[in-house]
């Protein structure tokens, strides 16, 4: 259910917002949806991320609860790259090959879901294999982002 919102909002959104705009009109508000899309996914994984510093204590219920958001999300990445933004000339931090290789880049994106949803199957078998599973999606995350993320120099 939550994941249907979600995507009927960005999708609403990103829709009507096509019809009436230009080309660079467009590509901004495809540049916008996924920036914000990545936001919602980075305030989930904020907190396991301190939970795996230690900077907050381990909360099984969190991790199984925020896991499965990430899961819920990581499939509309394929949706919202969709489009082809680099012939606007905007600056996304988006690199060509996700574009030039989407076999590749779906893939990344498939892999990341499978192992958000182990992770949130581990939360509940303690702050080991929790945290054992969770390297293993920071590591699917770090291998996008390695490939088709541009570095940001500030």
């Amino acid at each position: 259910m939550f994941r249907k919102i979600v995507v009927l909002t960005l999708l609403t959104a990103f829709s009507s917002s096509l019809f009436a705009a230009s080309a660079e009109e467009r590509a901004q508000t495809a540049i916008d949806t996924r920036q914000g899309l990545l936001k919602v996914v980075a305030s989930y994984f904020g907190p396991i991320v301190g939970m795996a510093r230690g900077q907050i204590p381990f909360d099984a219920a969190v991790v199984e609860k925020n896991a499965g958001k990430i899961a819920q999300l990581a499939p509309m990445l394929e949706d919202v790259f969709a489009m082809d933004t680099r012939a606007s000339g905007l600056q996304s931090g988006a690199k060509d090959g996700i574009w030039e290789d989407k076999a590749d880049f779906n893939g990344k994106v498939a892999t990341t879901t499978e192992r958000a949803i182990a992770l949130a199957a581990a939360a509940s078998q303690g702050k080991g294999p929790t945290m054992k599973a969770f390297g293993a999606l920071g590591s699917s995350c770090k291998n996008c982002h390695e490939s088709y993320r541009e570095k940001d120099d500030s």
